[in-house]
């Protein structure tokens, strides 16, 4: 056994306790080896966007590994109803439009419910202002 090898043996024990020791539940390799992709990377993408310090429990870094697999079936899929052999990026973007387009659907469904809240005020100001043009005692 190399210097490196027993290195990398007594290094192991160590991770393990820390991870522990933050909480974190770690993926085994049996399990690991069945994911679509490397775990590694997907907590660490995760970890890149997250501005506080969170603990990730075991099912969400084994969920996120398996949404991303889903969403990229389902592009695959959509590239493969092209008539052509060769796909480009035209393509792929083509097929992940409705990945892409998520954040505008939501800043558009913003934008309407903001409307709808000025038409509200604006109905309610009508109808306060027909109450008290009314005759009181006046049934309808």
């Amino acid at each position: 056994m190399t210097l490196e090898e027993e290195q990398q043996i007594g290094a192991q024990p160590v991770a393990e306790a820390a991870a522990e020791e933050q909480g974190e539940e770690g993926v085994d390799e049996a399990e690991e080896a069945k994911l679509p992709f490397p775990n590694a990377r997907i907590v660490a993408i995760i970890r890149e966007n997250l501005k506080q310090p969170h603990q990730l429990k075991k099912e969400v870094k084994l969920s996120a590994n398996y949404l991303l697999s889903e969403i990229l079936k389902d592009i695959s899929k959509t590239m493969d109803f092209e008539p052509y052999n060769s796909l480009s990026m035209d393509h792929f973007n083509k097929a992940s439009r409705k990945y892409r387009e998520v954040a505008l659907s939501q800043a558009r469904i913003r934008r309407i419910q903001k409307v709808l809240e000025k038409q509200r005020a604006e109905l309610d100001e009508i109808i306060t202002e027909i109450e008290l043009e009314s005759p009181a005692g006046v049934a309808d």
